[in-house]
């Protein structure tokens, strides 16, 4: 029998970035409208404190497989999961002035903020096309909600709306891609078609043995890009 929750505890950076979300939209509720300037506080004091516990926790750990193979945690993952943290870091600075002057809810803002890091970090960590789909997907909800957050700004609106449309569009089309590379690659027998270690075994084969790809396999992968 699988054994699905193995190694899972080196998602913890994702799962106290969830935490810290979840926090700080918590403490908004109980915060007067005075005291809301300590949410940015919070987020910051969070995001920094999971870069140190990221470092130092799978810094110096090998690659391991998660759920197998479809979330791979390893330096290169751990390099981008700390770019990501630290740019969080620099868009609460310097968005600090911003929210305190415009937005009436920060802890709306700032845990969308983290969600989106979140996304980010789950793609960073990703082996598998529909797994990197599903934190795109989470990056791309919290930019939707941050594009349209100012709902009395008309070109805010607007902006969300035409953002909504485009990313709705961009979604199809990556989930048919998928499924073409997916139908092109499971007819050669591989076991898990849209890992990124199975699709390189079949180009790699493919090459060795005809020193071509299929024109479908083609498409699909230019509509993943697109």
């Amino acid at each position: 029998m699988l054994n699905l929750t193995a190694n899972l505890s080196m998602l913890w950076p994702e799962f106290l970035i969830a935490a810290l979300a979840f926090a700080v939209l918590t403490i908004d509720f109980f915060l007067p409208l005075k005291r809301k300037v300590i949410l940015a506080v919070v987020a910051l004091v969070g995001l920094v404190a999971v870069i140190c516990f990221s470092i130092a926790f799978l810094g110096s750990r090998e690659a391991m497989s998660i759920y197998q193979g479809i979330v791979l945690v390893d330096q290169f993952s751990l390099f981008f999961k700390i770019v990501f943290l630290i740019l969080g870091v620099l868009i609460i600075l310097s968005s600090w002035e911003f929210v305190n002057r415009y937005i009436a809810h920060p802890g709306e803002y700032y845990g969308i903020v983290l969600f989106s890091i979140l996304g980010m970090m789950f793609m960073a960590s990703s082996a598998e096309l529909l797994t990197a789909y599903i934190g795109l997907e989470l990056l791309s909800f919290s930019l939707y909600i941050l594009v349209s957050h100012r709902q009395e700004d008309p070109k805010s609106n607007e902006a969300g709306t035409k953002y909504i449309l485009l990313g709705a569009f961009a979604s199809a089309l990556f989930l048919y891609g998928v499924s073409m590379v997916y139908g092109v690659v499971v007819e050669q027998g591989i076991t898990a078609p849209t890992t990124f270690t199975g699709i390189h075994s079949y180009v790699n084969t493919q090459m060795l043995t005809t020193g071509t790809m299929p024109i479908s396999f083609m498409v699909g992968v230019a509509l993943i890009l697109a």
